[in-house]
């Protein structure tokens, strides 16, 4: 066995290196002498490498390169970085929590004698304090932390322009119907978010492997979307999935492993600062469309005679019917019905439909009030909306949309006291997401 240089690999060399194994993330190599012995791995590190590679330099000149610097998360023993080392990077820092990691590739390197411009070190993310870098690779590492919000977060604080993640994950698809139901909430604080799904579980990771285990440690899996909104959310202008689940898996394991996984770039300006998720304009967009939509009267008022006026005779409505039935139902039968008004409401009505569901007195009438208003009928919407605002427990969401209601008619009754009273209550509900556009005279 001959190395690059021409020399030969002894019985001792050889003994030392597995002593120091297992080589499972990726093969080392130098000259016919190849170090990596996990086969079910074997590919892993070398795929998301290449598409590494492929990333930086669609992305960067090497005359950039050179000022850059680069940081990987996790790196294990160091192959990633090691792979990397022709492109002309300024600085290159890897940083992994076990010290054996970080020993087993010192040992690989100098037995191989393989030349080395990375700094090593053994620590994790929170270990580099304010140090930032151009570029940072995240691989085979966010599904072990406890908070994967919270680790991006921390990566995003030390990348001023390119990340790469790699990890596993799982699909929307494989999460059945109970569990979407236990998920999927549409009650006040969740009604504006869609499901993103993820599987987290205590796993106890034994020190019989290898000796490096510290603890037992977290096995969080993600899905793409999750990761996908965490990103956004911290401000990440170019969000590219390079590989999907089915890649990945066609790509990595070729049936060897029934795992899941996905690469994906984030780009940033170098200028810009970590950011909260800003949800103002869809909100505004969403609460105008629903005060822009009218219901019809005879679609509305018999729902309303039944929940105030406790009038049971049915709508003649066949619609209003079906709303009503929607609402009254029981559980099982109020789903069925669910999945039909699609074919006779959409957009905003059908939103404000789906929405009676929940404290359908209140709602149904602010829809009332909101008819008799464009009706010009404005103290007679103001009777309705008032049924609402002085009930004890209102439906809150209702009484914060009637405050706003309620003020746009006093004022154009030209009873601006009033309209101010209302405009207050309003903004005490809600100061940050005003549901109307009238928050000032």
């Amino acid at each position: 066995m001959t190395l690059n240089d021409g020399t030969k690999i002894s019985n001792e060399d050889i003994e030392l290196l597995n002593a120091h194994g297992p080589y499972s993330m990726a093969v080392w190599s130098s000259g016919d002498v190849s170090v990596g012995n996990e086969e079910g791995l074997r590919g892993r590190s070398a795929y998301f490498t290449r598409l590494i590679r492929e990333a930086i330099l669609e992305n960067f000149t090497l005359e950039e390169l050179k000022t850059f610097s680069i940081l990987d998360v996790g790196c294990n023993d160091g192959w990633v970085l090691h792979g990397l080392s022709d492109l002309p990077f300024a600085k290159m820092v890897g940083i992994e929590p076990r010290e054996k990691n970080i020993q087993k590739g010192k040992v690989v390197r100098k037995i191989l004698k393989l030349e080395n411009r990375v700094d090593y070190r053994c620590g994790n993310i929170e270990s580099l304090g304010k140090e930032t870098f151009d570029i940072v690779i995240c691989a085979g590492v966010l599904y072990h932390v406890e908070s994967i919000p919270l680790a991006l977060r921390q990566l995003r604080n030390s990348c001023r322009r390119f990340l790469f993640i790699e990890s596993r994950c799982i699909s929307s698809s494989f999460v059945s119907p109970k569990l979407k139901e236990q998920i999927e909430m549409r009650d006040l604080v969740y009604q504006f978010k869609q499901p993103i799904y993820g599987i987290t579980a205590q796993k106890f990771e034994s020190a019989y492997h290898d000796g490096s285990a510290r603890e037992g440690t977290i096995v969080n899996i993600p899905t793409t979307e999750s990761l996908l909104m965490h990103l956004e959310i911290l401000g990440f202008d170019t969000i590219k999935v390079v590989a999907d689940t089915e890649t990945y898996r066609n790509s990595v394991w070729r049936n060897r492993r029934p795992l899941d996984g996905v690469c994906m770039t984030a780009k940033i300006n170098p200028t810009s600062t970590v950011q909260s998720f800003d949800e103002a304009e869809w909100i505004k967009k969403y609460e105008s469309d629903l005060r822009n939509e009218i219901l019809k009267r005879e679609i509305v008022h018999p729902i309303y005679k039944y929940f105030i006026d406790k009038d049971f005779s049915y709508p003649t409505s066949f619609k209003s019917l079906m709303i009503l039935l929607y609402l009254v139902s029981p559980a099982w039968l109020s789903k069925v019905l669910m999945k039909l008004l699609p074919f006779y409401a959409k957009g905003a009505e059908l939103e404000i439909i789906k929405n009676l569901r929940y404290s359908p007195a209140d709602k149904i009438a602010l829809e009332l009030g909101k008819v008799l208003q464009a009706e010009g009928k404005p103290n007679d919407a103001l009777v309705v909306l008032k049924q609402i605002s002085s009930k004890l427990n209102a439906d809150w969401r209702s009484a914060y949309r009637s405050f706003f209601l309620m003020s746009n008619i006093f004022r154009a009754l030209g009873k601006n006291e009033e309209a101010e009273r209302y405009q207050t209550l309003g903004l005490t509900c809600n100061p940050k997401y005003p549901v109307s556009d009238q928050t000032k005279n």
